[in-house]
C-alpha cells in the first residue's frame, strides 16, 4: 500500500491505498483518531483491515494538544456537543470535500474512529444529509446535548432528554445505515457502560447495529480490527455506485 499527505477542509490527511488504483472506484474510510493522538498513529490499521480494497483517509483532528498531538473537541466543556459543535461542521466538509476529490458517492464511504473520534463519527455520521455506507465505533458513544456529569456517568439519564439525538436515531433508522460498535470490557477511560448504551440506544431506535465486546481496555485491538473487516466485506458488497 501508499500513503500520501494532503489537506482538506483545513484539515491535514493521510490518505493510504492500494499500490495501483488505476481505474479502480475504491470505497472510502474516513477514520478519526482519539484525543492526544494524530493520523499517523494510525496508518499502520490500513493493511490489516484490508490490503487491496478500500481507500483510506485518516484525518489530524483541527485543535492541538500538547506534544505535537491533537482533539476534536476540548474536553472543559461539560456539554461535549457544544463542544464538538465546530468539529461536526469541519468533518461534514471533509466527508464532501473527499466526495468531491475521489468522485465517491455517500453509498460507498464509511466514517469511523476511536474514542473521540468515534463520538465524532456517531455526531456527524448520524446527522450526514445523505445516507452513508456505513459507520464504525471503537471505544467510543454518542453525545448528547446536555451536560454529562462525569462522576459517574448515568447514561440513560444522559440521553433521555436530547430530542435531536432522538430525531437523528430515528432517521438513521429509516435509512437502515449499518453501524459497528466495539468497544473493551475493561475500558478504564470511556467505560464500556458508554458502548453499551449507545448500543441500546440503537437497538432500541430500529437502527442496524452491530456491537462486539471484547477483553480488553481502551485500546484497538486484533480481534475488533478482524471484526471491522468482516463488517466492510458485507457492507460494501451490499453497495453499488
Amino acid at each position: 500500500m501508499k500513503a500520501s499527505r494532503f489537506k482538506a477542509a483545513g484539515l491535514n490527511c493521510i490518505e493510504v491505498t492500494p499500490d495501483d488504483t488505476t481505474g479502480r472506484d475504491l470505497p472510502l474510510f474516513i477514520c478519526m483518531h482519539g484525543r492526544g493522538d494524530r493520523a499517523a498513529s494510525y496508518v499502520d490499521l490500513a493493511p490489516i483491515i484490508s490490503e487491496d480494497g478500500i481507500r483510506f483517509v485518516f484525518p489530524d483532528a483541527p485543535l492541538p494538544v500538547p506534544g505535537a498531538y491533537y482533539e476534536w473537541f476540548r474536553i472543559d466543556n461539560p456539554n461535549r456537543v457544544v463542544a464538538a459543535k465546530d468539529a461536526r461542521a469541519m468533518v461534514t466538509k471533509l466527508i464532501t470535500e473527499l466526495r468531491e476529490k475521489y468522485q465517491t458517492p455517500a453509498n460507498r464511504v464509511i466514517l469511523g474512529g476511536f474514542s473521540q473520534g468515534g463520538m465524532m463519527a456517531f455526531e456527524v455520521g448520524l446527522r450526514y444529509p445523505e445516507k452513508l455506507a456505513g459507520l464504525a465505533v471503537m471505544s467510543g458513544m454518542l453525545l448528547a446535548n446536555v451536560p454529562l456529569d462525569t462522576q459517574p456517568v448515568r447514561f440513560t439519564h444522559y440521553y433521555e432528554q436530547d430530542q435531536d439525538l432522538k430525531a437523528a436515531l430515528e432517521e438513521t433508522a429509516r435509512r437502515q445505515t449499518p453501524i459497528f460498535i466495539a468497544h473493551g470490557t475493561y475500558d478504564a477511560v470511556l467505560p464500556v457502560a458508554g458502548g453499551r448504551s449507545a448500543h441500546k440506544l440503537l437497538k432500541d431506535a430500529g437502527v442496524n447495529v452491530e456491537y462486539y465486546e471484547f477483553p480488553g481496555q481502551h485500546e484497538i485491538s486484533l480481534e475488533e480490527l478482524v471484526e471491522l473487516k468482516q463488517f466492510l466485506t458485507k457492507i460494501m458488497s451490499n453497495t453499488t455506485n
